[in-house]
């Protein structure tokens, strides 16, 4: 098979997934019998290019690297926006992986949505399009048998959502619990270690991991937002974000954090969602767990997630410190996994 791919987006993420399809396209045909031609880029900031018969990948990286703008590379007409870029660049597969408001899940939200209705396979890295329009999406790639995959969107590459449509069959995920934003675990971890917030969150911004306003983190909204994928995606329920019971880590002193340690415990932002009954119940706050708990001993930038179930009472994955590559490598098994044709209902 050969999929023709447009990438929407070309930040750091996009371009380690360009990075790796290069470096797995030997593994990609041997393996899978699949390759592959990226026809057209779109960013935000560094122009668009289309070429039907492939962009030079390599050729690509340079000039974005270089900080010069994709369009000198452009075969056809201009292109008004990135929803004429949908339109007209000749794709089965969009690689999505814009930037993204987690409070309204836009604009990928909207970009996910065109791209499936002009009849492309999807695979996103933003968690807005699943916390905002899940069984909408979800329902529209049905219909027209296209794949939405999201593998990125929680714990970067790790196969955590995979877990629940590949292995946790004919089970009832009960209740999922996790420390799932990178950032304000590595915050809580300097506070332990006697580092004021303020030399906390200006250690992440330096390390590349927290953005110039680190709003979002500091006050749960992208933990937020994983929480309301995991709940939408392995739990059966419709919740946005502004169902969840979110409390940042704003509060949290450096005292705070020393006092837990020395009474055996540890502060983690812990991200939860509660099976009631028909409904489901999510929160997001600072949370005192115990040493005992496999969740407290997850260390600055990894993440870890425990889903309970009716059948396995207790899974816990752990993923190590990760980069943009290990995100990269979640679109990666999305898009084999549409070749393989994952997408389609198995009932049909």
């Amino acid at each position: 098979m050969h999929l023709k791919i447009a990438m929407l987006g070309y930040g750091n993420v996009a371009r380690a997934l360009a990075r790796l399809l290069l470096r797995k396209t030997e593994t990609l045909q041997r393996d899978y019998d699949l390759t592959f031609s990226i026809t057209g880029i779109a960013t935000r900031s560094r122009g668009s290019a289309i070429n039907p018969q492939g962009l030079d990948i390599t050729e690509a990286l340079r000039v974005v690297d270089s900080g010069d703008k994709l369009d000198m590379l452009h075969q056809g007409p201009p292109l008004a926006d990135t929803f004429a870029f949908i339109e007209a660049c000749p794709a089965d597969l969009i690689m999505e992986a814009t930037w993204l408001n987690p409070q309204t899940g836009q604009p990928a939200t909207d970009y996910v949505r065109a791209a499936l209705q002009a009849g492309r396979h999807v695979v996103t890295a933003n968690k807005g399009p699943v916390a905002f329009a899940y069984r909408e999406l979800k329902e529209l790639a049905r219909q027209r048998n296209l794949g939405f995959f999201f593998e990125s969107t929680v714990m970067d590459g790790a196969p955590v959502l995979a877990i629940g449509r590949e292995a946790l069959l004919a089970t009832t995920v009960e209740r999922v619990r996790g420390v799932l934003n990178s950032t304000t675990n590595y915050i809580l971890d300097s506070l332990e270690q006697g580092v004021s917030f303020e030399a906390a969150v200006k250690q992440t911004q330096d390390m590349g991991i927290a953005e110039a306003d680190p709003t979002n983190d500091l006050e749960g909204w992208d933990a937020t937002v994983k929480t309301v994928v995991l709940a939408n995606v392995l739990m059966g329920a419709d919740l946005r974000p502004a169902d969840v019971d979110r409390t940042g880590i704003t509060g949290v002193t450096t005292d705070d954090a020393q006092a837990a340690l020395a009474a055996g415990e540890r502060i983690k932002l812990l991200c939860e969602a509660v099976r009631e009954g028909d409904q489901v119940r999510a929160s997001v706050r600072p949370t005192r767990l115990p040493l005992s708990d496999p969740l407290s001993q997850v260390n600055k930038t990894s993440s870890a997630v425990t889903f309970e179930t009716d059948t396995l009472h207790h899974v816990t994955m752990i993923e190590g410190d990760t980069d943009p590559t290990t995100t990269a490598y979640g679109m990666l098994v999305d898009m084999i996994n549409i070749a393989r044709g994952r997408h389609l209902d198995p009932r049909t």
